[in-house]
């Protein structure tokens, strides 16, 4: 079964994960927004609309890096938690035909007590 520290660390990640996702897609917007008023603007030089935009795939990179290890993270929680779920499946169905027995037992014995 799952130890609840790593289900915990887990879930602690893709929490942190997404956290920095979020304001980093924004930056990202806006950054590539401006780069594109930037190229709009006449007097603008063109080195100046380069590094714009070299900032604006920079951050893009870094968005990259943040979703994949989001993904890798979340990809090996949804596996522990199948896992888990399958797992507790099974206990239930045991759960369940051990009462099924302890009932026949049950009926089996007060039937014999019956004969006595």
């Amino acid at each position: 079964m799952i130890d609840n520290n790593r289900e915990d660390c887990l879930l602690t990640e893709i929490c942190k994960l997404n956290d920095i996702l979020t304001p980093l897609v924004s930056s990202y917007r806006l950054s590539v927004g401006a780069a594109e008023e930037f190229n709009k603007i006449a007097l603008a030089h063109r080195k100046d609309v380069e590094d714009a935009i070299d900032r604006a795939d920079d951050l893009g990179h870094m968005v990259d890096e943040v979703r994949k290890k989001l993904k890798k993270y979340m990809k090996r929680y949804f596996t522990e938690l199948d896992y888990k779920l399958k797992y507790m499946d099974e206990l239930l169905e045991k759960a369940a035909m051990r009462e099924k027995l302890e009932s026949k037992l049950n009926k089996l014995s007060e039937e014999k007590k019956e004969d006595i």
